[in-house]
């Protein structure tokens, strides 16, 4: 994903790359068209919404991995499945945020001209 702004699609929501040790670090506003990304306290709450149904997508995936090629026990599934979230979590937690942030602000070309 590019998580590019969601009004002009040209500034970086996020400071750091993906796998960096600030992966969670957000630019407050857009570089380019000054998008607010943090638009109130709490605005990311309903980001998990998203994050809970990644989650369940990569616990499927894992488990018809595991399931139709090695049919291993209990213990491996579960060792897979954690495995899998704790990689995926800087991923997941952009995604699920860019997602949400997508729902409430609609894409409007040239955005600079318009907001000054």
């Amino acid at each position: 994903m590019l998580q590019k702004c969601p009004r002009c699609h040209e500034g970086q929501m996020f400071e750091n790359s993906v796998y960096s040790a600030q992966f969670m670090r957000m630019n407050t506003i857009c570089s380019h068209c000054g998008l607010d990304f943090i638009q109130e306290p709490s605005f990311y709450f309903g980001a998990m919404y998203f994050s809970y149904a990644i989650q369940v997508v990569i616990f499927t995936i894992v488990y018809l991995t595991l399931r139709y090629t090695f049919n291993p026990d209990m213990g491996t599934y579960i060792f897979w499945m954690i495995a899998a979230s704790v990689l995926i979590v800087p991923l997941n937690y952009r995604i699920s945020r860019v997602l949400w942030i997508n729902l409430f602000v609609s894409y409007k070309g040239n955005a600079k001209t318009q907001t000054k």
